[in-house]
């Protein structure tokens, strides 16, 4: 028996290989491209540092012995209905130095569309060390920390614009 007949013609047999390599060698190249788990961590890791430091630099309020920004935030691109709330706080236990990230995030009223409710709290919590972050807690995967982050640190520098805008004034 022909290699042609058992599989029904020679066309067949050679569609068949090339989609069978483009398969494989797709699926390779798309697992390659997707960074890999330490090098999410890694990041998130590096954007733990940025809040940090900007919240720090923000420095405390009057008669607090700890650090707490809170902002809204925008994701969807519209200014007028910022949908999430975000705490970034920083704390000495006694022992440890550590940070709290906390997003509450809110959905309209169906009858009322400028009446909003919160429907959903995710955290990270962490404690700083001198090498870096160590996530106790977090609500989020690395993959999610590596979206969101960037834009919790937008917000954050944003409103260190306006906090400098303001002391200006004064």
């Amino acid at each position: 028996m022909r290699i042609g007949q058992k599989f029904g013609s020679i066309k067949f047999t050679v569609a068949f290989l090339y989609f069978f390599a483009f398969v494989t060698f797709g699926l390779y190249s798309f697992q390659s491209n997707s960074p890999s788990k330490s090098q999410q961590e890694t990041q998130v890791q590096k954007l733990l540092k940025e809040i940090h430091d900007e919240v720090v630099e923000i420095g405390v309020q009057i008669e607090d012995n700890f650090i707490k920004r809170e902002f809204w935030m925008d994701l969807d691109g519209n200014e007028g209905n910022k949908e999430e709330h975000v705490v970034v706080m920083r704390h000495d236990d006694g022992h440890d130095l550590k940070m709290t990230v906390q997003v509450t995030y809110y959905m309209p009223d169906k009858g009322l569309h400028w009446v909003r409710f919160a429907h959903a709290t995710k955290s990270v919590l962490c404690c700083i060390r001198e090498n870096g972050f160590d996530i106790y807690r977090s609500d989020y995967s690395s993959e999610e920390m590596t979206k969101l982050f960037p834009e919790i640190l937008k917000g954050i520098r944003n409103k260190k614009e306006i906090l400098k805008l303001i002391k200006k004034e004064k």
